[in-house]
């Protein structure tokens, strides 16, 4: 249980309502973590079970969950028009995703977008900025095969909303 408290604490967790991934401000990490989050209730509960293997997969991936939305709801990835290079702030925002994975083995899905006319340039630069997450992801610790990239081009999200970039655990 002490591991549990200290991971949510290193969460940023606030207070006793879980402030960091019951809001769902973002909306990104919530929809496909795979199991409902009720904030800290979730985290600090699930410790209580038998410890099987499922188990502890299922604390990790709901840990990193919560990390992933509270570092995306204070400094969201998001790219200039026509660019695929990081700026220091989601350089910064990679390497506390990047620390919540450290000791377990979840798998993240990252989903990059460019919002061009042209479907062959939008994807080009999609592609472009899926890699430097990874390679940002990479830099900081995180093994190659726990990144799993989907670069969509215009296919799913035009206008600004294709500057915006998705982060979920991977099922």
């Amino acid at each position: 249980m002490a591991i549990v408290a200290g991971l949510v604490a290193a969460c940023g967790s606030e207070g006793e309502n879980g402030a960091a991934g019951s809001s769902g401000t973002n909306g990104t990490a919530s929809s496909a973590a795979g199991a409902p989050s009720s904030g800290a209730d979730a985290s600090a509960s699930s410790g209580a079970g038998t410890g099987d293997a499922g188990q502890a997969g299922g604390e990790a991936a709901q840990k990193v969950t919560a990390a992933i939305q509270q570092a995306l709801q204070q400094s969201p990835i998001t790219f200039t028009t026509e660019s695929a290079e990081l700026s220091e702030k989601s350089k910064s925002t990679l390497g506390e995703i990047a620390k919540a994975m450290q000791g377990n083995d979840v798998k993240i899905a990252v989903a990059t977008h460019a919002g061009y006319p042209d479907a062959e340039k939008s994807k080009t630069l999609s592609e472009k900025r899926a890699e430097a997450i990874a390679a940002a992801l990479e830099g900081a610790g995180v093994a190659k095969d726990r990144v799993k990239t989907e670069a969509t081009g215009n296919e799913k999200t035009q206008g600004d909303k294709a500057l915006d970039t998705q982060i979920t655990v991977a099922q």
